[in-house]
């Protein structure tokens, strides 16, 4: 997967290793930063990138300020900073924006941050880093609330583990783990009662205490769901399948799962 965002492109891309794409201008590197700063804030602005600004985008100058800038201990968000202040890309207001972003970003825990990566990981649909990443979190909040002895604290430590169990069950919808993802929505009950689970677990299940308008609320979006599904190329690509002669289906059946083991190995690689 590449960006489409360059005016004068690289010959070589820069791949970002999280979200797989290939980089292929100082736009695109701009755009990355910006959009996905959490993602950029580890083994992203090292000598690999630096090398690849001087030598692919011609812009040594740009390249030795991130070196020097690096030796003398700038922070990694101070460096991005200055990525999309150089480059122009974005204008002031939107760069003052980004700043703001970042000093709100200081203020979250370590729990909140790898939260919130991870949700920019599934966003990005690198569902099994994003599920790593959930899970870590899982880990850090059961440490927090272990050290606390406020209850207040508590419940809401609580309240955002119950969160992130949702986030962990939909990537398992997502990737038909029913049983799994039932197990974390339960997991998401017993930790903080919240309405998201037991909405997940309908849908998941057909059970949970929800009232009868919810449920057909919820019933509707199945059927729509499913009407997409059936008008999609992948399901007529199986239906047409059915209706050929069983040497034309053995060798289709094989194309169409080879097609489908590649999404898959997209989806879990790192």
């Amino acid at each position: 997967m590449s960006l489409l965002l360059c005016r004068q492109k690289a010959e070589v891309p820069f791949m970002h290793g999280k979200l797989n794409i290939g980089i292929w201008s100082e736009q695109e590197l701009c755009y990355v930063i910006y959009h996905y700063p959490l993602l950029c804030l580890k083994d992203f602005l090292d000598d690999r990138l630096f090398d690849w600004i001087d030598t692919q985008l011609k812009l040594p100058k740009l390249a030795d300020a991130l070196r020097k800038n690096r030796r003398l201990g700038e922070s990694a968000e101070n460096q991005m900073l200055y990525i999309l202040q150089e480059c122009n890309y974005y204008d002031v207001n939107e760069v003052l924006a980004f700043s703001g972003r970042m000093m709100e970003l200081k203020k979250c825990s370590g729990a909140e941050l790898v939260h919130m990566e991870g949700r920019l990981l599934y966003q990005a649909e690198k569902y099994s880093l994003a599920y790593e990443k959930f899970a870590e979190s899982i880990r850090m909040l059961d440490e927090l609330i272990r050290r606390t002895k406020d209850e207040e604290e508590i419940r809401k430590l609580s309240e955002r583990k119950a969160e992130v169990f949702c986030d962990m069950a939909v990537i398992k919808m997502r990737m038909f783990d029913r049983n799994k993802a039932q197990e974390l929505l339960i997991s998401s009950e017993l930790t903080y009662y919240n309405k998201r689970a037991v909405r997940l677990r309908y849908l998941v299940s057909g059970t949970g205490e929800l009232g009868d308008n919810e449920k057909a609320e919820l019933d509707a979006m199945k059927e729509e769901a499913a009407r997409k599904a059936r008008e999609s190329q992948e399901y007529q690509a199986v239906s047409s399948l059915f209706e050929k002669d069983s040497v034309r289906i053995m060798k289709d059946a094989r194309q169409i799962l080879g097609r489908w083991k590649n999404n898959y190995r997209k989806i879990a690689s790192v």
